[in-house]
């Protein structure tokens, strides 16, 4: 599997795409049931996060990497925002919610526009 990347309008009724798009990937990779679902809800919440931390945005893209033991994801906007992260952000239940799904976490800047990157390293499927 070689990178995906997906660049969408930054809308929240379009989640369900970036959960497809990650479960299939995540499916096609060998990942159990439970740590397809964990990586979903991750990127549905990460998604989410940008979505009302970030605004306004115009796109959402995410891209996902295949790497020796799992996925790695990475979510980020197009907006301009001048404090990123944002105070306290891993604090917050997202933050707790993200850790707790994912083996790794992070806030990002991508050339200077708000980011989250994730991995998830693959279990058996059951």
């Amino acid at each position: 599997m070689e990178e995906a990347l997906l660049d969408l309008p930054a809308r929240s009724d379009l989640l369900a795409l970036l959960r497809t798009v990650v479960a299939d990937l995540a499916a096609r990779r060998g990942f159990s049931y439970d740590a397809i679902d964990d990586l979903r809800i991750a990127v549905s919440e990460a998604a989410t996060f940008l979505l009302a931390a970030a605004s306004p945005a115009s796109r959402l893209q995410l891209r996902i990497s295949p790497s020796q033991d799992g996925l790695a994801v990475g979510i980020s906007t197009d907006a301009v925002t001048e404090a990123w992260p944002p105070p306290g952000a891993d604090r917050t239940l997202a933050w707790q919610v993200l850790s707790a799904l994912t083996d790794e976490a992070a806030l990002a800047l991508d050339d200077g526009t708000p980011a989250l990157h994730l991995t998830k390293r693959s279990s058996p499927a059951a």
